[in-house]
């Protein structure tokens, strides 16, 4: 066979031969070391099948897979081909037909290799979304940024369960139950003023007596706002909401049998007392067991609840005397108690106390038996630990450079929130009417006041997560400071002698505005935040020192309205609140976070900057990780 061939052209041929073993060896070689690395996972392409002198370049290009699929792995051309061909241009074509074969080979190889990692990074991503909680975004431990914390095949940390579908229904009947409580509160606010009409013709009451069993509730309030701070500490938020059912039903019971004045003012001091516990307990417990998503929608619903136990006294008392009405508020603590029975502990109270599985058991109950708490309670425990490297006294704690911010925001939306004589306003609805001159009855116009304060509690409840705490507290702000400013330009053209029983609608409209701006802002809004915005360390302390702000704020208020209104008239005392309210606007705009959609532990780190110790410790042990 050899002999048929000229000895240069043998001997080229050779030389040609020899270099293509050597390119096929190593072209095996890179393929070994290739498959070496996937494992057995993958079969080897056959390797050593004959090659036809004749095949032609498109034959090769399309047997090879040029354009991106898999072909068989075809060897290097043997040294020994047969061909009866002898002439210059065929051994040329052939030269050139073996060569272009070698570079699609190698293409062929590259696009095998890519094609398969493609498939496999396809097929890994499609089972882990199938394996994994949808992927959210992540608060980083070291600063305010937010981290994206993704995985494949479980080579880093798996997804944060942030976006798991709510469940909602145990939520629903822990705030049920702590609105309960809110509706007796209401209830104990709104009875004086059915109740003392009747009372004075059984008892006799003098002035003085009646003023005594207005204005006795609300320094009864304070003393039990001051209590309820330490109580909640050291009894457990449910513990301490669920007492106070057993002194307002003995208070009731008292001003229900009372033979005299003296054992109704002792009844109204113990109600007074469960009012103030009240108004820092409950805020605080929902604020630790509600989700952000609801927390201000189920939030608002004990202000709603409270602002229904006041009509209920209204439309209840116009049927019955004082004392049958005190035995309708002695039935309300029993449904409040059982409801508190069936509701857990907060968790946060739990961690501050070492029980960390009784926490455990508890946000399982309230987020649901199937939902993924782990992030929760990382976020707990990691809260917990920052909260515990702050010593001192729990008292000296309030006031230290760590926790200011938030003191002072709370006391000031309390501040602003009585400061805009919306007390005022409700107490002495009829004596503003009379005032005014207003062609319309005073009675049927507080009445109407009640009712809009009744209904935008609940608009409140439907839009606070959908627009925020601060966008709120801004309509409220305005809508009190327009109102106030034209109700107050009546009394001073009223005053300068101006006939305007043409404009005797305008003092009720003004007012409905008032009350509605209120109600849906400055009314709920802050004993909302103040749930959110304590931090965990110093929650019972702060909410005790706020709440006995409040109430002093409101007996502040109420108690110098008419000496105010003596000062500078009624229309000097109307503008004296709408400039109050200018500044609790501003106070808002630039002193007031938002914290819609926003954990209490990111509300809280956002406060106080975190802490730096265990900012440190979470970065050494990052370092360490990556190393």
């Amino acid at each position: 066979m050899h002999k048929l061939w000229p000895k240069k052209k043998q001997a080229s041929w050779n030389h040609l031969s020899h270099g293509g073993s050597e390119q096929s060896r190593r072209g095996q070689n890179d393929e070994e070391r290739l498959y070496r690395t996937r494992g057995p996972k993958y079969a080897r392409v056959p390797s050593r099948p004959t090659l036809s002198a004749s095949t032609t370049c498109t034959s090769l290009a399309t047997s090879c897979g040029s354009q991106g699929t898999l072909a068989p792995n075809y060897a290097t051309i043997p040294e020994n081909v047969s061909t009866e061909s002898s002439s210059e241009d065929e051994q040329d074509s052939f030269e050139k037909t073996r060569r272009h074969f070698q570079q699609l080979r190698q293409i062929s190889l590259g696009n095998e290799f890519k094609y398969k990692m493609e498939m496999e990074i396809k097929s890994a991503k499609e089972e882990n979304l199938r394996n994994s909680v949808p992927y959210v975004k992540q608060l980083s431990t070291e600063n305010n940024k937010i981290k994206a914390d993704y995985s494949i095949n479980g080579d880093a940390q798996p997804y944060g369960p942030t976006t798991q579908r709510l469940y909602l229904w145990t939520q629903i009947i822990a705030t049920f139950a702590v609105s309960m409580g809110s509706l007796i509160v209401g209830f104990s606010s709104g009875y004086t003023s059915p109740a003392l009409p009747s009372m004075n013709v059984t008892l006799s009451l003098t002035t003085e007596e009646n003023s005594w069993i207005g204005g006795l509730m609300p320094l009864a309030a304070l003393v039990g706002g001051v209590l309820g701070g330490p109580l909640i500490e050291y009894l457990g938020r449910k513990v301490t909401i669920m007492c106070t059912a057993v002194p307002f039903f003995i208070g009731w019971i008292l001003i229900a049998s009372a033979p005299n004045v003296i054992m109704v003012l002792i009844g109204r001091t113990f109600c007074g007392i469960c009012v103030g516990v009240g108004s820092l307990a409950f805020p605080v417990y929902l604020g630790e067991t509600l989700q952000p998503e609801v927390r201000g929608a189920l939030g608002l619903l004990p202000t709603a609840f409270g602002n229904t136990g006041i009509l209920l006294a209204f439309f209840i008392g116009s049927y019955l005397n004082w004392s049958h009405l005190a035995y309708l508020g002695a039935a309300l603590p029993v449904p409040f108690f059982i409801l508190m029975l069936a509701t857990p502990e907060t968790p946060r109270w739990y961690f501050t106390k070492g029980r960390v599985e009784d926490a455990r058991k508890a946000l399982q109950w309230l987020r649901g038996k199937n939902t993924n708490i782990e992030k929760e309670m990382r976020d707990l425990t990691r809260s917990q630990a920052e909260s515990d490297l702050v010593r001192g006294n729990a008292f000296g704690q309030l006031f230290s450079k760590k926790y200011l911010p938030a003191i002072l925001i709370s006391l000031g939306l309390m501040l602003f929130q009585q400061l805009s004589g919306i007390n005022a306003v409700i107490f002495y609805a009829s004596t503003i009417f009379k005032l005014s001159g207003s062609s319309l009855d005073e009675n049927v116009c507080s009445i109407i006041i009640g009712v809009v304060n009744f209904v935008s509690t609940f608009i409140a409840t439907g839009i606070i997560d959908r627009l925020g705490r601060k966008m709120l507290l801004y309509i409220s702000s305005v809508s009190m400071i327009i109102t106030l400013v034209a109700l107050g330009a009546y009394f001073y053209v009223k005053d300068a002698g101006v006939d305007v029983n043409s404009y005797g609608w305008l003092p009720l409209a003004c007012l409905v505005i008032y009350v509605l701006g209120f109600s849906i802002g400055f009314g709920p809004i802050p004993w909302l935040m103040l749930g959110e915005i304590l931090p965990s360390k110093i929650r019972g302390n702060a909410a005790s020192l706020a709440t006995g702000f409040n109430w002093t704020c409101t007996f502040v208020v109420t108690k110098t309205f008419h000496n105010i209104i003596d000062a500078i008239h009624m229309y000097g005392t109307v503008w004296v609140f709408a400039v109050l309210c200018v500044l609790g606007l501003f106070f808002v705009i630039f002193f007031v976070p938002e914290t819609r959609g926003k954990s209490l532990e990111e509300i809280e780190k956002k406060l106080t900057g975190g802490s730096r110790r265990v900012r440190n410790i979470n970065g050494n042990k990052q370092g360490q990780n990556v190393c």
